[in-house]
């Protein structure tokens, strides 16, 4: 039962909210605007709209959300609750990264980052002993070096480390719901400390922002 909620999670996560809303209200492929992410900032600086931002940013935190969500409505089932919810949010964070939907739609996997996914699951898990450890471990990189990126990426290697110290039982679901995030990641990791990744991501034309 537990692994029927990989396959929902891997669905509910392929689902390209920002490719849709930007391909529907704009008539434009994110996937060729900007750094090409399929994701809420990129959202913004592909549009210039913070509505649109927000509105993908909310429907994929939402699609992390159910990944908590349906297990623990499902419960009374009497599988093991903690593995069916590491399976579910996983998948959607594999599904986000890697959507079927691009596979389908034109031969290869495309995607996000997930970054919004996961406030979602974290969130839905436990706010205080993984959210907030979290959102602290992005945002003071940010703070002391204005490196939006820098901020994901340490977010992405504390996760783990989180989960170990602070909530064990989620310890297996930090861990694999990082792995596809850190596999998105590494490939602008090198440039960013070699000055070529924007600083901060706000405007539509970062690579102007240095």
């Amino acid at each position: 039962m537990e692994l029927l909620f990989l396959t929902i999670g891997y669905i509910i996560g392929s689902f390209p909210t920002a490719y849709i809303v930007v391909k529907k209200l704009m008539g434009k492929d994110i996937r060729k605007q900007e750094t090409g992410n399929v994701g809420a900032m990129n959202t913004l600086r592909a549009t210039g709209k913070p509505y649109l931002f927000l509105l993908v940013f909310i429907l994929d935190a939402l699609k992390g959300y159910l990944g908590v969500f349906l297990p623990s409505y499902f419960s009374y089932l009497g599988y093991n609750l903690v593995f069916a919810i590491t399976l579910c949010t996983f998948g959607v964070v594999l599904g986000h990264c890697y959507s079927i939907y691009f596979k389908l739609k034109d031969g290869r996997f495309s995607g996000g980052k997930a970054i919004a996914s996961l406030f979602g699951i974290l969130i839905g898990v436990n706010f205080f002993n993984l959210f907030i450890p979290w959102g602290l471990a992005m945002l003071i990189p940010v703070i002391f070096t204005g490196n939006l990126f820098l901020g994901q990426f340490v977010g992405t290697l504390a996760l783990p480390f989180i989960g170990f110290f602070f909530l064990p039982d989620y310890f297996l679901l930090t861990f694999l719901s990082a792995i596809p995030i850190f596999m998105k990641q590494w490939p602008r990791v090198v440039p960013m400390f070699k000055g070529k990744e924007p600083r901060w991501y706000f405007s539509k034309n970062p690579k102007k922002k240095r």
